[in-house]
């Protein structure tokens, strides 16, 4: 277990590194034995935090030359053990990002809804679109108990509603519980993606709590699987 933890603290050290711009794409590494004295780590553990790190394609390794940061690539790459707003996701690529097609409503909600939420009241929904260098990249929907949100939402919204419930509401997410679907055309909500992304969508259904494991918010997030590429390590 504390190799496990070492090996993926020194992999988010590496990544903070690059998403901080202080190593950048096309930088070559530090030789091994300075990486593994940098982070206090036996080699064994550095090299697996590097093979984590290839992997996802952050890093890329030249035989007999070395390993260096990966230029930026088509993909917007995630684990899913990562909790991250779209809109950091996006950033953390290199990627502009930018929203667009802001709708807040009140609404009924849907069963489904109810029972996630544990509520029995309208909801209010935050409706947009996520951008990555001008191109629609995602879509999706944030649903929150109108008794939660009442008086918040007034006029227009922009940035990550994590750091809006945090710093606005004085909410802090804690974590997600993330179900991966198909698209059912036949419903309204997915055809209004499909609409907006195309047909070749990733959709997490995300239910998220607060400290005290509450469920704040419910989410369908709409992503463009030529675009987001997620995936999880299983051990």
């Amino acid at each position: 277990m504390e190799k496990k933890l070492l090996y993926l603290k020194v992999k988010e050290e590496i990544e903070r590194s690059i998403n901080e711009g202080e190593l950048q794409p096309g930088d070559r590494l530090p030789s091994e034995p300075e990486l593994a004295k940098k982070y206090e780590v036996s080699r064994p553990t550095l090299r697996e935090a590097l093979k984590m790190l290839q992997r996802e394609k952050i890093l890329i390794s030249r035989n007999g030359v070395g390993t260096y940061v990966n230029n930026r690539s088509d993909f917007i790459i995630n684990p899913l053990s990562k909790l991250q707003s779209v809109g950091q996701m996006i950033k953390n690529r290199g990627y502009t990002e930018s929203e667009l097609d802001i709708k807040i409503y009140t609404r009924e909600p849907e069963e489904d809804w109810k029972t996630q939420l544990q509520i029995d009241e309208p909801v209010v929904v935050l409706e947009r679109s996520r951008t990555a260098n001008g191109d629609k990249v995602a879509f999706y929907y944030n649903i929150f108990p109108q008794s939660l949100v009442t008086g918040h939402f007034a006029g227009e919204f922009s940035g990550a509603i994590f750091d809006f419930l945090k710093n606005k509401m004085g909410i802090n997410i804690s974590y997600a519980i993330t179900e991966i679907c198909a698209l059912n055309s036949s419903k309204v909500l997915d055809q209004n993606a499909i609409d907006v992304l195309g047909n070749e969508i990733i959709l997490l259904k995300q239910l998220h709590y607060d400290d005290n494991d509450k469920p704040i918010f419910y989410s369908l997030d709409y992503l463009k699987n030529s675009v987001f590429k997620l995936f999880i390590k299983r051990e």
